[in-house]
C-alpha cells in the first residue's frame, strides 16, 4: 500500500480523483472550494478535466451545492445579502446564486421579523422613551449583520 506521499506521483489523475471523491463523500463543495482544497497536494493537476469528469457523473454540482448551502444558511437565520456574499466567496455566480435563493421561497420580510422576535422578544414601544432610539439602532445593526436589505430591516422594525 503506497504511503500518502507516494500517492500523487504513482498515478496523478487517479490520486486526484480519489482525493476529490474523499472530500465530496463528506459534503458538497463548489468547484472553487474543491480546487482550493486540492491545489496544495496537486499543484500541477488538470482541475478542469477533473471537474468535467465529476460533473458528468453528478459527483459534483455547483447548482446542488448552492441549493444546499442556501437552505442551510436560511435555517441559521441569515438574510439574502449575506448568503449571496458567502456564495460568491465560494465561486458561485450571480445567476446561480439568484436561482438558489429563489428556490427556498422565503418571505424575507416575515423572516426578518421572526429573527428579530426570536432575538428581541420585547417590543421597542414597551421601552422607556430615552432608550428607544438606541434599541432600534441595535436591532437594525443585528438584522444588517444577518444580511437583510435596508427595506426589509425597516419593515421588520416597524412591525415591532
Amino acid at each position: 500500500m503506497p504511503s500518502s506521499q507516494e500517492e500523487p506521483s504513482a498515478n496523478p489523475p487517479q490520486a486526484l480523483f480519489g482525493a476529490a471523491l474523499a472530500l465530496l463523500a463528506r459534503r458538497d463543495y463548489s468547484c472553487l472550494e474543491l480546487r482550493r482544497k486540492l491545489v496544495g497536494r496537486f499543484p500541477d493537476a488538470d482541475f478542469n478535466a477533473l471537474f468535467e469528469y465529476l460533473q458528468i457523473r453528478n459527483y459534483q454540482s455547483d447548482r446542488r451545492f448552492a441549493e444546499v448551502f442556501v437552505r442551510a444558511r436560511v435555517q441559521r437565520g441569515q438574510g439574502p445579502l449575506r448568503i449571496r456574499r458567502e456564495l460568491q466567496q465560494r465561486g458561485i455566480t450571480g445567476e446561480l446564486a439568484s436561482s438558489a435563493l429563489e428556490q427556498v421561497e422565503v418571505d424575507w420580510f416575515e423572516f426578518a421579523q421572526e429573527q428579530l422576535q426570536r432575538k428581541y422578544p420585547a417590543p421597542i414601544s414597551a421601552m422607556p422613551l430615552d432608550q428607544r432610539a438606541k434599541e432600534r439602532a441595535r436591532r437594525q445593526r443585528y438584522l444588517a449583520y444577518r444580511g437583510f436589505p435596508a427595506d426589509v430591516i425597516s419593515w421588520a422594525l416597524n412591525g415591532q
